[in-house]
């Protein structure tokens, strides 16, 4: 019934045209339901005929492939067969459908035109292939990759078409295959990211995309590029045949090659909405239409009557083409010329070419591929530049998203929002030497929670290993467990284990002079001293010496006798009697044992105050029970304690597990509070890394850090495995530690802050010296006792002129 619906519609075009006889050429879209493009066809012919006026006519007929049910299968493949079988018919487009194109049992006499390539369809001597048919252009892949480029091992990456896969393996390539998604519908698709993710951990630096579909070349282009697998260290061979579609959305490119069979400047379809090269296609195939009807009709001569092309006629213009006796129709994409295949089954497109083209920047024909019967001609025409491959040009434009976890002083936010800390400053230095931009994510905006440290950074590991992320830093320690996921920039920071503890008072003792003596001995001198001169003067009352002596030793004068040889001063009296000579050498023995032994006393006390009697070595840390220690669960520097099998380790992972409760700290900050506080009125010594454990120490200097050059641990940036991009990292990292930047940034931040209550820090690495000079707070108590003699004799003095002043007024006055 359909067939004679369609046999109406002919025959109601042939009344329409009653004003006029012209040559007609029927021809069937197929296509399956949903999908098929007469329209396309219909708006291709209207462009065509409209430059073009004369008496050639082409009716489109459309023929679809319903599999909604059987009865729907059926139903159209018989209408199918039925119009097909109307010798008025002459030509099939559209693209090979199994079992609705069947050359055998539907397409019976016409000519198919293939519009889409297919890496299997059925042979036949009337099937025609618009694009290069796929064992020609696996030939032609093959060759140019192993002969022309030299390529010896690379990754094939394709959705279903791997035709050239044996035959490069058979020119010495090795290769390893690769299926993308059988559906991509963005550059975001899940399962390509996650293909071309392991791709890159491959570390494949040779890749070929082998498709026909623009969309699918595009989405795995511009995902290859977010995961920088467009880097100048890797290569690409895209056999998509308009490699110029491909190169228009790049931004930053690898060499990226390819083929141009598309002649863009011979594109005639002016509004579509598909690729060029599926326009292309509609557009040749239109015109090659056009071409046969002009070539066997005098189009430009009205006919007498209508004349209708009846199947067949089309497969004679087409076997005529290869012996020269039809002239072959050029159009976008070359030259339409057919010849039996090298089984003599179907039939392939020859004589024709097309470009083999190289991107990095700029397009480059490097060569041109030709194809003559069965045979295949590659000839290479120039090399393409090589590309500029400076520190700040490789990565220059592009924006990274760096993935990160807080933990200062590394990673912090400002008040502001804003990133900072050292891990983020060295980003910022690498970012500048390489002109590269960068977006720094938290772990938080991937798991919307918080874990402990450990799950912290073997999430984040998982983010840089899925693609959303190119490149870690932070706190990110290099251990063997994570070398198997990620890679590792070169060391960037290394830190040991160090004990912080609390830093002691140190209040300065104004009269320490003083405490070589305890308070009642100084009453006992004080008092010897008071009684001698007091004797002195009693026995001086009886000595005839000092008869008509203008100096009298009175009891003033002996206190300040006894004062002198008491600080070994001179006077100018000498006791001339046996009793007070007898005296006074008993005095000065006295004077003699007391200085002694308050200067050997003075010396021991200033002695034993400089020395550092604290725990600071694990050793001594670990044979005392005065002071607790502790460390972070399930750290690394638990685990190697758990699993030493040396002293003091093992010992101290023993006392450890005695108090699990107060020896296994949660996290770094109650470690540190311990410290601050002590525990149970005990102090308390948290074992972690050295550079948190400074950073804490310096945060209010009310803490010290003591290294013991233990379990070094080095910390880098994170990359995800195959990540090209990380040579050209490690090369600035290189240059920062040159030029000491990286030194510099570590001063800034485990520097001794300018700030009062550090003004007096000293580190302990640097207080190694056994004995040390006094300081001031040392000796200000004997300057303050000097200051307040000065200020007493003054008083006196002036006391004394005073009343004297006033005694001689009131002896003027009587």
């Amino acid at each position: 019934m359909e067939g004679a619906c369609h046999l109406l519609v002919l025959t109601s075009l042939c009344l329409d045209q009653a004003m006029s006889y012209n040559y007609y050429l029927t021809a069937a879209v197929v296509g399956n339901k949903g999908s098929n493009r007469i329209s396309d066809f219909q708006g291709a012919l209207q462009e065509s005929e409209n430059r073009s006026k004369d008496y050639c006519r082409i009716d489109f007929l459309s023929l679809e492939y319903d599999q909604t049910d059987g009865s729907k299968v059926y139903e159209t493949l018989k209408t199918a067969r039925d119009t097909l079988n109307n010798d008025s018919v002459a030509a099939v487009l559209g693209p090979y459908i199994d079992v609705f194109t069947s050359m055998a049992y539907v397409i019976t006499k016409q000519a198919h035109l293939l519009t889409e390539k297919s890496e299997s369809y059925e042979a036949s001597m009337r099937s025609l292939p618009i694009l290069p048919d796929s064992d020609s252009l696996a030939n032609a892949v093959a060759e140019i990759i192993a002969d022309m480029m030299k390529w010896e091992n690379i990754a094939f990456l394709s959705q279903n078409d791997f035709s050239p896969v044996p035959k490069l393996s058979r020119r010495n390539v090795k290769v390893w295959p690769i299926r993308l998604p059988p559906t991509i519908k963005s550059e975001d698709d899940k399962e390509l990211m996650l293909t071309l993710t392991s791709l890159r951990s491959a570390q494949k630096r040779r890749l070929v995309l082998h498709s026909m579909d623009s969309s699918v070349v595009k989405f795995v282009m511009k995902a290859a590029e977010k995961l920088l697998l467009l880097h100048s260290s890797l290569s690409w061979f895209i056999t998509y045949l308009d490699f110029g579609d491909i190169v228009s959305i790049m931004n930053r490119t690898a060499d990226i090659y390819g083929l141009q069979l598309l002649n863009r400047n011979s594109l005639t379809l002016s509004s579509n909405t598909y690729d060029d090269l599926r326009s292309s296609v509609i557009c040749d195939s239109v015109a090659l239409l056009r071409h046969f009807l002009s070539e066997k009709y005098d189009c430009t001569e009205e006919p007498q009557q209508n004349v209708n092309t009846k199947a067949g006629e089309l497969l004679k213009f087409v076997d005529n083409l290869s012996y020269g006796r039809s002239t072959p129709y050029i159009g976008a994409l070359g030259q339409y010329v057919w010849t039996n295949t090298s089984s003599s089954l179907g039939k392939m497109r020859t004589q024709y070419s097309f470009g083999i083209m190289g991107y990095n920047g700029t397009i480059t024909k490097i060569g041109n591929c030709t194809f003559l019967g069965n045979n295949i001609s590659i000839l290479e025409t120039k090399r393409m530049p090589s590309p500029d491959q400076s520190l700040d040009k490789v990565l220059a434009g592009h924006v990274f998203t760096v993935i990160t976890r807080l933990e200062p002083p590394f990673v912090m936010k400002t008040g502001e929002g804003e990133y900072d800390g050292f891990s983020v400053q060295v980003l910022k230095e690498i970012a500048r030497e390489m002109n590269f931009d960068f977006d720094i994510k938290e772990l938080d905006s991937f798991t919307g929670n918080r874990s402990d440290a450990s799950a912290d950074w073997d999430t984040l590991i998982k983010q840089l290993i899925v693609g959303n992320a190119s490149m870690a830093i932070g706190s990110l320690a290099v251990k063997s467990s994570r070398e198997e996921q990620i890679s590792f920039s070169f060391t960037i920071i290394s830190s040991t284990i160090s004990m912080l503890t609390k830093r002691p008072a140190t209040s300065p003792v104004l009269f320490q002079f003083l405490w070589p003596f305890n308070w009642k001995l100084w009453v006992v001198i004080i008092a010897f001293y008071v009684v001698a001169g007091g004797a002195l003067w009693a026995m001086s009352r009886y000595d005839v010496t000092q008869n008509g002596s203008d100096q009298q030793f009175d009891l003033k004068e002996s206190i300040w006798y006894s004062f002198n040889l008491f600080l070994g001063g001179g006077t100018e009296y000498s006791p001339q009697t046996t009793s007070m000579r007898t005296m006074v050498a008993f005095f000065w023995f006295c004077t003699l044992v007391i200085t002694a032994a308050y200067t050997a006393n003075l010396a021991a006390y200033l002695t034993l105050q400089q020395q550092d009697t604290r725990v600071k070595t694990m050793d001594k840390l670990s044979k005392q029970m005065t002071v607790k220690y502790g460390i972070q669960d399930n750290s690394d520097l638990m685990h190697y304690f758990k699993d030493s099998p040396n002293d003091p380790y093992e010992r101290m992972w023993a006392t450890i597990k005695l108090e699990e409760k107060t020896r296994l700290v949660p996290d770094r900050a109650t470690g540190i509070d311990r410290v601050k506080n002590g525990v149970n009125g005990s102090e308390f010594t948290f074992l972690d890394l050295a550079l948190f454990n400074e950073y804490a120490a310096l945060s209010k200097c009310d803490m010290e850090s003591f290294d013991q050059h233990f379990k070094e641990t080095k910390f880098s940036m994170g990359f995800p495995n195959g990540a090209p991009y990380k040579d050209d990292i490690n090369r600035a990292i290189l240059i920062l530690k040159e030029r000491g930047r990286l030194d510099d940034l570590k001063e800034k931040w485990w520097g001794i802050p300018d700030t009062p209550e550090c003004s007096d820090y000293v580190r302990p690495e640097d207080m190694k010296k056994p004995t040390a000079e006094l300081d001031l707070a040392n000796m200000l108590g004997v300057f303050i006792v000097l200051l307040a003699c000065v200020c007493l004799a003054i008083t006196l003095e002036v006391s004394k002129r005073l009343m004297l002043f006033v005694n001689g007024k009131r002896k003027a006055s009587h």
